[in-house]
């Protein structure tokens, strides 16, 4: 099983805090003259800010896999420089 990344919490994180405030944000300003109860308001802003947040992590988890994939196939150490001088004048 692979280790957890804790890095991935960071970017879904804010996605799902943005995403409840442009939730909460659209909501109040489509209701007429402060119809909507502060329930409404609240149960949008949650589900607009889980779906950004599972957006943004699906794509963070492929850009990750998609990552790990090419540095397999190419040798190259995470860092992206060669490992020795030798291998970076054979690069050029």
């Amino acid at each position: 099983m692979a280790r957890p990344r804790y890095t991935f919490a960071v970017p879904v994180g804010l996605a799902a805090l943005i995403g409840g405030f442009i939730g909460a944000t659209v909501t109040r300003v489509g209701c007429v003259d402060n119809s909507c109860a502060g329930l409404s308001i609240l149960m949008v802003s949650v589900v607009s800010g889980l779906v950004a947040a599972t957006g943004v992590g699906i794509v963070v988890v492929l850009a990750d896999r998609s990552l790990r994939e090419w540095r397999s196939e190419s040798g190259d150490p995470p860092g992206g420089h060669p490992s020795s001088p030798q291998d970076a004048g054979e690069a050029e």
